[in-house]
């Protein structure tokens, strides 16, 4: 009999046994059968082959010579050989075909399993398999996704434990329902972390049993790059809308989809544009080119015109740009309304033109502002020394000699004065309030006999127009304007209208105005307006300029003077024009309330002489001014300088001081700060051959008596001199 074996053979146990005999008995066929009985089908073999080969039966190659066994089973062949294998029972052979099957299936099963898990190793997702619910298995991914051990994820409380509870019904609820699919939930980690994830489920099988299993998926990643990529789309989207008014996205000519605010510049709706030719919505004469561009997916900008719904043409902008949509090529259109572009480009050339205009014109006023002021100190001394010549004269042809040059002078004067109104350097003086109706009802008695026969004025007015101003300039204006309106009907029968009107805020005509800037308040407004000839635009620009004028024999002071006396009250003026039209002058002057009126001073009595500096650096002045009073008994010093007068007057003082405004060291303001400045309180006399003077509009009143405008007579130069000792004599 052969010994039962039941664990690994030893050397002892496959050597040949001496009772062995040529015949297997029933005991050993037992044997061999309970060999093939093992758990490990394929260990069971080889000890069951290991047992035959001490019966002298030897597993061979089954293309041996001398096989005498050949078993088939499991896709294997088992090939024996040996002196004794003619004497194996044919039972033997059934169980080791068995045997073989047995060994191929588990093997099989563990390569398919050692698939299985290496598959799920290196899965990115967690893989769960449960029975309604209840986890039966799970990958290692799941486990390190949740951050627990696997042997935690097995069980019924797996899921109310892994699920978020705003999502566990849910989850729940397509357990029950078979639901297969994908779906999102949030997770819950060992930690209590929580994690967006996507789980796939289906229904499967494992042998008989029906189970379900679940992909995992931690999708946190995924979501927040989502949430950058959707939150970066809306910022080109803001940025695109910004940028454009709409887009417009075409492919193969039709137009596919349509963004930003269409409506607001064509009048169509979104829908009325998708799936037609963008073409139909573009102006006729810019359709070849806009076709071009598309045609040749042109990149970058250009112009062209759109069609409203009601027909009207809008210039645009476009930007073109190749696209994909649904990754199939496309092209892309951003559109941009000019109309506003358009508006400001013609309001910022329209400031540059008035910028360079009122530049102009400031420029033209200190050159006639420079001018009028060297010109009255030389007509000083023409007035003067002529007044000081014809008081000498007995002769009658030289006394008229004297005279033309005292009438050439005072025109010069005058024309000096126009000069320094247009500078905006005119003294207005003590400003007290003016009717302008009652103004320009004097006016009409006075012109009558002037104005052309054949013009009807009108003059139309409110109640209480009155200003604060200087009566005399504002008289010269409304002449100077109704003058000038009688003058462009050109002899022919016409209108000239004037019209007075309160007025609180001005509309953006004003805006074209010169002068003063002008906003909402309490206003006069004065319009002369006439049907006469009118004036074309390049006149109309410089109408305003000094010396230029359209009449034969004008000098081109007027129109300048209004605009200066205008802007000195604080107002300003607007010119409308129109060739064959006429024209019509307008003026915004500050309105007042008032209607009493303050008497001026009496004018001073002349006094004995006394002593007399002048502080001038002209020498023209100088001496003319020295001749004037010394004829008249008054003691004269002269002092070329500021400087030089300071020094004089603190070396002997003198009872009056007449002061030029403009020297070269320093002005006259500082050489009376300076003499004030020592306690003195003599009588001054401030002159200039500008008409008012910053330095003076910088000085209290008090601190001088007179101010003296040049060029001027000797009547006016006494009563000065006299006017200044008269009230330093008076203080205590």
């Amino acid at each position: 009999m052969l010994r039962r074996v039941r664990g690994p053979l030893s050397e002892q146990d496959m050597a040949p046994s001496p009772k062995a005999n040529h015949s297997l008995e029933l005991a050993e066929l037992a044997e061999l059968a309970e060999l093939l009985t093992g758990d490990d089908a394929t260990r069971s073999l080889e000890r069951c082959l290991a047992r035959l080969s001490e019966f002298g039966v030897h597993e061979c190659s089954p293309e041996h010579p001398s096989v005498l066994l050949r078993v088939q089973g499991g896709g294997r062949v088992l090939a024996l050989t040996g002196e004794r294998a003619p004497e194996l029972p044919a039972v033997l052979s059934p169980l080791l075909r068995l045997a073989l099957s047995r060994s191929a299936e588990q093997d099989l099963h563990k390569r398919t399993r050692e698939r299985l898990e290496l598959l799920s190793a290196a899965s990115f997702e967690g893989i769960l398999v449960h029975v309604d619910g209840v986890v039966i298995d799970a990958n290692q991914r799941l486990a390190e996704m949740l951050r627990c051990p696997p042997a935690e994820l097995l069980g019924p409380e797996t899921m109310r434990r892994c699920v978020a509870p705003e999502d566990l019904s849910d989850v729940l609820r397509r357990i029950a329902s078979g639901y297969e699919g994908p779906y999102t939930i949030t997770g819950v980690r060992r930690d209590g972390s929580r994690f967006r994830a996507e789980l796939q489920s289906g229904q499967g099988h494992l042998g008989d049993r029906p189970v379900r299993i679940a992909a995992v998926r931690d999708v946190t990643e995924r979501d927040r790059t989502l949430s950058l990529l959707r939150e970066s789309e809306a910022h080109m989207r803001d940025l695109a809308l910004s940028a454009f008014d709409f887009s417009v996205v075409t492919q193969n000519g039709i137009t596919v989809d349509v963004g930003g605010n269409i409506s607001a510049v064509l009048g169509y709706a979104r829908e009325e544009l998708l799936n037609r030719d963008p073409l139909d919505f573009v102006a006729e004469r810019f359709r070849a080119d806009t076709l071009r561009a598309i045609s040749e997916n042109r990149l970058g900008a250009y112009e062209a015109a759109l069609l409203t719904r009601t027909g009207e043409e809008i210039e645009v902008e476009i930007v073109g740009a190749r696209s994909s949509l649904n990754g199939t090529p496309a092209r892309v259109a951003g559109f941009r309304d000019l109309r506003t572009a358009r508006r400001l480009q013609a309001e910022r050339r329209k400031l540059e033109q008035q910028l360079q205009r009122s530049q102009r014109l400031d420029s033209l006023g200190v050159l006639a502002g420079g001018v009028a002021h060297d010109f009255n100190n030389l007509l000083v001394g023409v007035i003067g020394n002529a007044s000081l010549l014809l008081g000498t004269l007995t002769d009658a042809n030289d006394r008229e000699a004297a005279e033309s040059i005292m009438v050439a002078g005072e025109r010069a004067a005058g024309l000096t004065r126009q000069m320094l109104t247009y500078a905006g350097r005119q003294d207005l003086g003590r400003r007290e309030p003016v009717d302008v109706a009652e103004l320009l009802r004097e006016l009409r008695t006075l012109l009558d006999a002037t104005l052309s026969k054949k013009a009807q004025i009108s003059v139309l007015s409110e109640p209480d127009s009155i200003v604060l101003g200087d009566r005399a300039t504002l008289t010269q204006v409304l002449m100077n304007l109704l003058t000038n309106a009688s003058d462009a009907l050109g002899g022919n029968p016409g209108k000239v209208e004037v019209r007075l009107r309160h007025v609180r805020e001005f509309d953006e005509r004003w805006d074209d105005a010169l002068g003063a800037r002008v906003g909402r308040g309490h206003w006069l407004l004065v319009e002369v307006e006439d049907n006469g000839v009118g004036m074309d635009e390049a006149t109309r620009l410089r109408v305003f300029e000094p010396f230029f004028s359209t009449k034969e024999h004008g000098h081109g002071l007027g129109l300048a003077a209004c605009l200066g006396i205008v802007t000195s009250h604080g107002g300003a003026l607007l010119l409308e024009s129109t060739p064959g039209q006429g024209s019509c002058f307008s003026l915004a002057l500050p309105a007042t309330a008032q209607l009493t009126t303050t008497r001026g001073a009496p004018a001073a009595v002349l006094g004995k002489p006394c002593r007399v500096l002048v502080i001038d650096d002209e020498q023209l002045v100088r001496s003319q001014l020295r001749r004037s009073l010394e004829l008249r008994g008054y003691t004269v010093e002269e002092a070329v300088d500021g400087t030089h007068g300071v020094e004089a007057h603190a070396k002997r003082p003198a009872d009056v001081l007449v002061i030029d405004m403009t020297m070269p060291d320093i002005d006259g303001a500082e050489v009376m700060r300076r003499i004030r400045a020592t306690g003195s309180k003599v009588g001054i006399v401030l002159s200039s051959g500008y008409q008012t003077e910053r330095a003076v509009e910088r000085l209290a009143p008090e601190d001088y008596q007179v101010f003296l405008p040049k060029p001027y007579s000797i009547g006016e130069l006494l009563r000065a001199v006299a006017a200044a000792r008269d009230a330093t004599s008076l203080d205590p």
